[in-house]
């Protein structure tokens, strides 16, 4: 399988390999489902708390007679159907998160990344050129490229380039190292230099 190598105009320059079982792996919902789940699940902070009627100050004396008023009986103000008492079966702290085996987690990636070359998202450059700090340059660059929407991996954390895309609703810039299967599919396409492709090949167990 091979893919096309474009300079930042859109201009193909020569062709890239790309090893099936990395980029020609099928469908698979479940999988990334699974994934993506977790990934979302895990950012979740936990910390939501209502108070029952254990934590509501006051309620301690029983707010009338038992008998004889001619209202239901009631033992506490505390009490959930009491204005101001506590919350029935609210919210409380807990751990969100979900555990997924590494394999899984590149299986994933490979799934996603094979869906973007799939349907031709999949896009190769030979140099972002980023020299200076300018969200034209990348919304030029990614226009002629054809990929507006996008996620932009480079091998190494390029300030510059993280910058240039930081003010972009449709795309950002990741180290190749930390993309995800979930931040492939956030994006229509998928925008990676060369060095960052073999990066990223060699992290899936590809040769760089």
């Amino acid at each position: 399988m091979q893919v096309a190598v474009k300079d930042i105009s859109g201009k193909e320059l020569r062709k890239a390999d790309l090893p099936d079982a990395i980029y020609g792996v099928e469908l698979n919902d479940h999988v990334l489902h699974q994934v993506v789940k977790a990934y979302q699940a895990n950012r979740r902070q936990g910390t939501h708390a209502v108070k029952t009627r254990s934590f509501v100050s006051g309620g301690g004396k029983k707010p009338f007679k038992q008998k004889g008023t001619g209202n239901a009986r009631q033992g506490s103000s505390r009490a959930p159907n009491y204005p101001g008492g506590g919350v029935a079966h609210g919210p409380q702290p807990r751990d969100y998160t979900q555990k997924v085996n590494q394999k899984t987690k590149l299986l994933a990636l490979k799934i996603a990344l094979s869906d973007k070359v799939k349907h031709g998202k999949f896009v190769v450059v030979d140099d972002f050129a980023v020299k200076n700090y300018s969200s034209k340059h990348m919304v030029a660059a990614l226009s002629h490229l054809n990929a507006s929407s996008a996620l932009v991996a480079e091998v190494a954390d390029s300030d510059m380039l993280y910058r240039s895309t930081r003010n972009l609703r449709t795309a950002t810039a990741k180290q190749a190292v930390e993309v995800n299967a979930e931040d492939v599919l956030r994006y229509e396409n998928f925008v990676v230099s060369e060095k960052a492709l073999a990066a990223l090949t060699q992290r899936l167990g590809g040769n760089s």
